[in-house]
């Protein structure tokens, strides 16, 4: 394709002539002699420059087209995972029947009015209930999914006798449950419960654990008297029949403005971070809902964190959910010692197990349960990591709380 009398090119691949070179290159070449048969160092004619000028600009177009396919791929290839791992964490059911009693529900509440329950895709349905007996029935009966308000020493009772239950979270670590007397009963201490009669059920273990750690024996050194109906307690103080009484946070209201009683303490002064309520279901509802778990319990975190930042909005809220007056929801949302809290707290439950277990409050069988295999943190653990790096930046604070508190307690 090259003259003979051209060495230059003779060095030269063709791939030279496809690189357009510049015209002056060419000239260049004519006028040292160059004698191509092929006619590349003859004068450019504008019909030679546009053919040059439309190779460069397929040239062109072919490396935009190829960045842009690889680009594309590449966004093809990520957005399917993406979405596949969003899809894996789908709740399993639209809908979660919580049971509800007059106390409410104030993390629901807010993760209601809030819209974090939308968000998580789930729908929470309220079961109401007047008696934990009821609670446990429906939970039983497949009408209840979940129980929050039932205390920690009843789900664990029930667990003893051969109900499956699973702990996964919480809703008060500490409620407002007065033990109170008549104004003129002196007070000194716990100790003075024993040799008296007492308006409350002996598995209360914020009261009776710590007097076992006294050395007393408090399930026959107390005269326990248990009705129901915690207002038939109240009654009973007033009229003689209980030296002292404990009622749960719904009826803090109704001790503190009764002008014949006088509350002395609450259980939480006696056994701090006792777990006044955990968050329990059947096992084999937690083992087959995990997505369902832990979307609630990420709008409960939230609902957490809002209610940490909003009392005041806290407390409206509760008032149109339960319907109550505002004061005496006050009387409990206000108290220090009321205190929110979602986590599980393993260790304040094995404590609880362990209470009881020595006051022999548990059924015969129950040696042989591990209660640890009916404590699940590790969804709990996973929901706040979630909300953590969803949300944390909004309350950093908040939520390196919640992790030292994890950290500390399971």
């Amino acid at each position: 394709m090259f003259g003979k009398g051209c060495p230059r090119h003779q060095q030269i691949s063709q791939q030279v002539i496809a690189a357009d070179l510049p015209a002056q290159w060419h000239q260049d070449r004519q006028s040292a002699g160059c004698q191509c048969q092929a006619g590349c160092c003859q004068p450019d004619t504008g019909r030679d420059k546009e053919v040059r000028r439309g190779k460069t600009m397929k040239k062109l177009m072919l490396m935009i087209i190829t960045f842009m396919l690889v680009l594309s791929g590449c966004s093809y290839d990520i957005n399917p995972d993406k979405k596949d791992e969003e899809r894996k964490d789908v709740p399993e059911t639209a809908v979660v029947r919580l049971a509800l009693n007059e106390s409410g529900h104030i993390l629901n509440s807010i993760a209601e009015s809030q819209g974090y329950l939308e968000e998580e895709g789930i729908r929470v349905e309220y079961v109401s209930v007047e008696t934990d007996a009821e609670v446990f029935e429906g939970i039983r009966a497949g009408r209840i999914d979940i129980a929050s308000n039932s205390g920690t020493n009843l789900p664990l009772q029930e667990i003893s006798f051969g109900l499956d239950l699973t702990i996964f979270g919480g809703y008060l670590l500490s409620g407002c449950m007065p033990i109170f007397a008549r104004v003129e009963t002196p007070w000194n201490g716990i100790e003075d419960l024993i040799g008296k009669t007492m308006a409350c059920e002996p598995n209360m273990y914020a009261i009776t654990g710590p007097l076992l750690d006294m050395g007393y024996d408090p399930l026959t050194q107390i005269t326990w008297y248990n009705p129901e109906d915690q207002m038939d307690r109240i009654e009973a103080v007033r009229n003689g029949e209980a030296d002292f009484a404990l009622v749960g946070t719904a009826l803090n209201y109704e001790v503190l403005n009764d002008p014949e009683l006088k509350i002395l303490t609450y259980a939480d002064d006696v056994l701090p971070a006792y777990s006044c309520c955990r968050a329990e279901a059947l096992t084999s509802w937690v083992n087959a809902n995990p997505n369902t778990v832990k979307a609630l319990l990420r709008a409960w975190i939230r609902a957490w964190a809002y209610y940490d930042a909003h009392h005041e909005e806290t407390v409206k809220a509760t008032v149109k959910q339960i319907n109550l007056d505002e004061q005496v929801i006050r009387s409990y949302l206000d108290n220090p010692r009321f205190e929110l809290n979602a986590d599980p707290m393993k260790t304040s439950v094995r404590r609880a197990w362990n209470y009881m277990e020595r006051l022999g409050l548990l059924d015969e069988e129950a040696r042989q349960i591990n209660i640890d295999d009916h404590i699940n943190v590790t969804l709990y653990k996973a929901a706040l990591d979630e909300c953590q790096m969803r949300y944390g930046q909004d309350d950093p604070k908040f939520y390196e709380k919640l992790q030292a508190q994890f950290a500390r307690n399971n």
